[in-house]
Parts: C-alpha cells; sequence; structure tokens
C-alpha cells in the first residue's frame, strides 16, 4: 500500500512540475488540431484526455531517465527529483499503471490512438535513453517526438492534420535547440553531448534561426502565405544561455498564435465546405 502511495506522489509530482514549466503545451495543440479539423466533440474530448495521460506517461519515463542528472542540474526542483531517486521502484510502477491507463483509453477509442500510443512509447524511451545525448540527432528526434504527440489530435488519414504536423515538427525543433542552448553548461559539466554542449551555444543558435526560417517557408508554401512570415519575428529572439527561458517563452507565444491562426484558416474552411455540401 505504501509502495502505491509513492508511486501515486511521483506521478501526480511529475504532472504539477511539467504543468508549472509549461511543458504540456502539445495537448493544448492536440486539442486545437483536432477542433480545426471539426472533429466531433465527444472525439475531440476523448483524445484530449488520452493525450493527457500520454503527457503525464512520457515525461514520468523522461524523469526516470534522467534523474541522476536532474539531482545536479540547476533549476531543477530537488526535493522532488531526490524523492524520485529514493523510489525508482514505485516510479516505474507509477509509470507502469499510467501506461496501462493510456492503453485502455486507446483502445476504447480505435485503432489510430492505439497506433500513436505505440508509437510514442517508443519515440520516448529512445529520446530519453540514447538520442537526446547525441549532437545534432537531440534535434532532429524532437521533430518525431513532436509529430508523433500530435498525432493525439488527428485521425490518421487526415491530409490537411499531416500538413499541420509538419509545421509543429519544424517547430519542435526549435524549442529543442533553445532548450540545449539554456542547458548547454549543465549538460557540458555532465559530460553530455548535445547540441549546444557539444558544437558551442553560437552554432546551436544558428541551427535554431535556420530552423525558423525552415519553419517559415514550409508555412508560406505549404499552409498559409500570410502566416508564414509572421514566423520570421522569431529572429528577434536573443539566442545565448542567459536568455534562453525568456526566448523560450517568446517564441513559444509567437508560435502559438500562428497556430491558431492556422487552426481558425482551417476551421473555417471546413464549416464552409460543410455548408457547401
Amino acid at each position: 500500500m505504501l509502495g502505491l502511495l509513492d508511486s501515486a506522489r511521483i506521478v501526480a509530482d511529475a504532472t504539477a512540475y511539467r504543468l508549472k514549466k509549461r511543458e504540456m503545451g502539445n495537448l493544448v495543440t492536440s486539442a486545437t488540431l483536432a477542433l480545426g479539423l471539426s472533429l466531433p466533440p465527444r472525439d475531440v474530448a476523448h483524445r484530449v484526455v488520452f493525450g493527457l495521460v500520454l503527457n503525464v506517461f512520457v515525461y514520468l519515463v523522461n524523469d526516470l531517465f534522467d534523474v541522476e542528472i536532474d539531482q545536479h542540474a540547476a533549476g531543477r526542483d530537488v526535493e522532488r527529483t531526490s524523492f524520485l531517486a529514493a523510489h525508482l521502484r514505485a516510479g516505474v510502477v507509477g509509470a507502469a499503471l499510467v501506461l496501462a491507463i493510456a492503453a485502455a483509453l486507446a483502445a476504447a477509442h480505435g485503432r489510430d490512438l492505439l497506433i500513436v500510443l505505440g508509437v510514442n512509447v517508443l519515440v520516448i524511451v529512445l529520446y530519453s535513453r540514447w538520442l537526446k545525448r547525441r549532437p545534432i540527432v537531440d534535434i532532429l528526434s524532437m521533430a518525431t517526438w513532436g509529430a508523433s504527440m500530435a498525432l493525439v489530435g488527428c485521425p490518421l488519414d487526415s491530409e490537411p492534420g499531416w500538413a499541420m504536423i509538419g509545421l509543429l515538427a519544424i517547430l519542435c525543433m526549435v524549442t529543442e535547440g533553445v532548450q540545449v542552448i539554456r542547458d548547454a553548461e549543465t549538460d557540458r559539466a555532465a559530460g553530455l553531448r548535445t547540441t549546444a554542449a557539444a558544437l558551442g551555444v553560437e552554432r546551436a543558435a544558428w541551427l535554431t534561426r535556420a530552423l525558423i526560417v525552415a519553419a517559415a517557408a514550409y508555412t508560406t508554401l505549404a499552409l498559409d502565405a500570410w502566416v508564414g512570415p509572421l514566423l520570421l519575428l522569431g529572429l528577434a529572439t536573443r539566442l545565448d544561455t542567459a536568455h534562453a527561458n525568456q526566448s523560450w517563452d517568446r517564441l513559444r507565444v509567437l508560435f502559438g498564435g500562428a497556430w491558431l491562426l492556422l487552426v481558425g484558416h482551417y476551421w473555417v474552411l471546413g464549416r464552409l465546405s460543410g455548408a457547401l455540401r
């Protein structure tokens, strides 16, 4: 019984910490994507609940893999991380229980969410165990993670949905670039070879700027010629370790605004298409 209480505390702590850090933004993305694609309200609600549980599982798995590093990283919740380190078995049990809930929700929905669950379990394990510690690969793998999480809000046969997910993949690489810049010194001290730790902050910053340009070009050519150029405003953010937190917040506001414009565009098109039938 005590072990289950420890597991419940670890799950609750991981959820609260990520919400506090505003790191479950993909849930809003998935929900708005589902709405933009004009999915039925019941379907949207089911996907949102599934997405919330999936987020808890994904971030808890990441915490389990990173617990030793997080204990010594600046800006981490020391009490939460220390408790997890002292109760790793309870953490694993908690992750297994959350995964079981996610699997039940996916099965109740159907094939699409079962596929999405399987893909995300594979991606988060590979990312947390190996990919996030390799230069360039860490940023590229975030594209896969961003796309796989966004699939929560997108039927697998939706062409507009996949087009939107393509943009999310690029934007996730941008925000990952900012995060590795932010953590460059800590990662270097821990012997981790992230892009910023291995190549230097300046080179990582230029790569991140190039990805912002790529996101703007993709949006202009594939989604909306008016929204695409707005993303270039991201080039004005300061990409260095000292300003990374502020830049991360500003880019998320910019990207979020552009995303909502695009989602609204597709929603209007969907309404018009329905009215013409």
